[in-house]
């Protein structure tokens, strides 16, 4: 029911006009999957929106309205995954109360219209926040290669995600000072942040050409 209310609501102007990044975006992801990673070394974005744009323009096609289906598809995704956020860690009205207030934000209602990589971060950052709570404040180590994964997957989407995982790493220090087993905390954020690392390896140099 908040997945269909939130889509009533976050459809008014799907088909609206592309604006300058967007149009960027669809440019970028227009071309074939190879060549992606040289475009956005010169247009300073990281390529895992650019990649899975691309497969939606191939079978939807690049309209407007298209495109920006995308990001809704994405958005309505977020509720589900909020109430098993909540649910998971704090019981069923924590659910409850999280799928609700991510169906009604104004954000992702904003963001869910334009194609724009903002619906993925979110969505990946959702699995982040909560494996890091399961692994580490709740000690699931099941949890911590998702929460690698999804570390890795946030760097993917945004260079901004470095302040999410500082954010992450600046959380350990209470957890690791209430833990009964902080030699079992450092080992496992060695092997989240460490193996984050590792697997974004790839596009460091040319991260550190986009900056510079």
């Amino acid at each position: 029911l908040l997945m269909a209310v939130s889509a009533v609501i976050r459809t008014r102007y799907l088909a609206g006009q592309l604006w300058a990044d967007e149009a960027i975006a669809v440019g970028a992801a227009s071309h074939p999957l190879s060549a992606i990673p040289g475009i956005l070394r010169l247009e300073g974005s990281t390529p895992l929106y650019y990649f899975v744009l691309h497969i939606w323009i191939s079978i939807f096609g690049s309209g407007e309205a298209a495109t920006h289906a995308l990001s809704l598809l994405l958005g309505l995704l977020a509720i589900p995954l909020a109430m098993w956020t909540g649910w998971s860690l704090f019981g069923r009205r924590a659910g409850m109360i999280a799928a609700t207030l991510f169906a009604a934000s104004a954000f992702f209602t904003q963001y869910g219209q334009e194609t724009q990589a903002y619906e993925l971060l979110a969505l990946i950052g959702l699995v982040a926040t909560a494996s890091f709570l399961h692994a580490f404040v709740f000690r699931r180590r099941g949890h911590v290669i998702v929460f690698a994964l999804a570390l890795t997957l946030m760097l993917y989407t945004s260079f901004w995600a470095i302040f999410f995982w500082a954010g992450a790493a600046v959380a350990l220090i209470p957890v690791y000072r209430a833990s009964a087993d902080r030699r079992g905390v450092l080992r496992d954020a060695g092997v989240a942040f460490g193996g984050g690392l590792v697997l974004f390896a790839p596009w460091i140099p040319t991260l550190v050409y986009q900056i510079s």
